[in-house]
């Protein structure tokens, strides 16, 4: 069997920002690592981790600011521990469309996304894509590609998906 390898971004996939204040202005500065997990990422990855023999990538769009607070905010909430993932699995792009190179770099046969748009660009290359709840007006913008993906409205679905 070809080996299985899955990619799942960060924003709003694992770190939920839907559930902050989009008008609090200290926290993104002081406060990052307070903004909330999404409901059962913990679980849900660790069994992935599992599943996928250790075969679980963190991909990420941001800029070299939002990096640095991002692995913060997995130190500061013992991400790695709570899901076995390996710290050297986290990778960081500055462009949305750059997320397929390091995909297919890495042979990443599963995807999970916030984004339509970043899937689009993952249509030709990844063969399981899954776009985790999405923003309807993203959606709209880019629903050609909707055929080719899974939607999915929380942890639990994708675990049921990829099991």
């Amino acid at each position: 069997m070809k080996k299985q390898a899955l990619g799942v971004d960060i924003g709003n996939v694992i770190i939920n920002h839907r559930l902050s204040d989009p008008h609090d202005t200290t926290l993104h500065e002081e406060r990052y690592s307070t903004i909330p997990a999404s409901e059962g990422v913990y679980e849900a990855l660790n069994e992935l981790n599992h599943s996928f023999k250790g075969e679980v990538y963190l991909i990420s769009k941001c800029t070299e600011w939002a990096e640095i607070k991002i692995m913060k905010w997995f130190e500061d909430n013992h991400f790695f521990e709570k899901t076995g993932i390996d710290t050297k699995n986290v990778y960081f792009v500055r462009e949305r469309n750059e997320k397929d190179a390091v995909c297919q770099k890495l042979g990443i046969t599963h995807f999970i996304d916030d984004r339509l748009e970043v899937l689009s660009y993952m249509i030709e290359s990844t063969p399981h894509l899954f776009l985790f709840q999405p923003d309807q007006k993203e959606v709209d913008e880019f629903k050609v590609f909707l055929p080719k993906v899974s939607v999915v409205r929380g942890w639990k679905e994708v675990l049921t998906l990829l099991k």
